[in-house]
């Protein structure tokens, strides 16, 4: 199931490793487990491409919590017909959760605490239990999605305290990073079928976080849907400059409105100054490995290293990639020197 789970998700999304250990555990060994973090991390979408990557669609149950929840909904509505009849408040528990194998339950945490209270209850006991009416709880599995802390959760009262400890395996859901090449390897998953604009808007955005911005990776598929979006609405194929304007509407980003055309710019430095120091790198990396056996190769390989070297003095860099030009330079420079001394040797023999 790991290696399923795994395949599953990194088709789709970046940093998964723990998400995948958690979720593997959980349903196989049967323990409850909550997903919590800020929001925009895709922790419902994650859940849906799990469940139905699995074929366990048929045995899940997903709901929604918030405030408008109460226990009627919880528990597969209200016989209205028995309390009527009979004045007894009974619910359907067979239209509920209780009959599915594994139940996602999201914003968990921000039901009302009398329908938390009730289903600390239930978890506790295993079964439905209000007044006369037993219904067993046939659910394995329970996957609590929500923004909130547990442990802050847990302060707010003894019962709240105890529904989260019905949570055995918990897990903060975020990125470790949030750099230009983080937001960059997420749209790699996505493609736009348009021109490659998205390591220009990567490099915006990191820019942006950089810049003590918070863009979630939700908010940065918007962004490249904004900048998408206005590149069609004038009927282009291909995104231009002038599009990612339509920045300054995404929440995180508005701020770049009046120096959107010098961010784009200077992100277009940067990944052209990338992309060329990575040429220069794999080219590097293949002439370096040409040594000859004679003189005459070894001096030739020289000459193109050499040239090489020329070429990334006239490399343009931004103050992040100095130090990465400055080792590139040096390793050639030092290339070179050992193809000639080599040279030498063969020379003298």
């Amino acid at each position: 199931m790991l290696n399923r789970i795994k395949e599953i998700l990194s088709a789709k999304f970046i940093f998964t490793d723990d998400i995948v250990e958690i979720l593997a555990v959980a349903l196989t060994a049967k323990k409850n487990c909550i997903l919590w973090g800020p929001g925009g991390h895709g922790k419902s979408a994650m859940m849906t491409e799990v469940v139905n990557g699995l074929g366990l669609a048929s045995e899940t149950w997903v709901q929604s919590f918030g405030e408008g929840l109460d226990e009627a909904a919880l528990w597969g509505g209200l016989d209205f017909g028995k309390l009527e009849r009979d004045k007894v408040l009974e619910y359907f528990p067979e239209r509920s959760f209780l009959t599915r194998r594994i139940a996602v339950f999201e914003e968990l945490f921000d039901a009302p605490a009398s329908v938390l209270l009730s289903l600390k209850d239930t978890m506790t006991s295993g079964a439905l239990r209000k007044g006369a009416q037993v219904f067993p709880m046939r659910t394995e599995c329970i996957i609590g999605l929500t923004n909130r802390e547990p442990a802050e959760l847990a302060e707010m009262g003894p019962a709240a305290a105890a529904l989260v400890e019905r949570f055995p395996l918990q897990l903060r859901v975020t990125w470790p990073s949030y750099a230009a090449s983080d937001y960059e390897a997420m749209y790699k998953k996505y493609p736009s079928g348009l021109n490659g604009f998205t390591p220009i808007l990567a490099q915006v955005i990191g820019k942006a976080v950089a810049d003590g911005n918070v863009v979630s990776p939700r908010t940065a598929i918007h962004a490249r849907d904004a900048v998408i979006g206005r590149a069609e609405a004038r009927g282009a194929r291909e995104v231009e400059k002038t599009d990612l304007a339509a920045l300054r509407f995404v929440p995180g980003l508005e701020k770049l409105g009046d120096t959107i055309v010098a961010e784009v710019e200077a992100a277009m430095a940067r990944a052209a100054a990338a992309k060329a120091l990575e040429g220069i790198e794999c080219r590097f990396t293949e002439i370096g490995a040409d040594l000859g056996d004679t003189p005459i190769k070894n001096l030739q390989t020289a000459k193109r290293l050499a040239v090489l070297e020329n070429e990334l003095a006239e490399v343009r860099c931004p103050d992040e990639l100095v130090k990465k030009r400055d080792g590139l330079r040096q390793a050639i420079s030092q290339k070179i020197s050992e193809v000639r001394r080599k040279a030498e040797e063969l020379t003298r023999i």
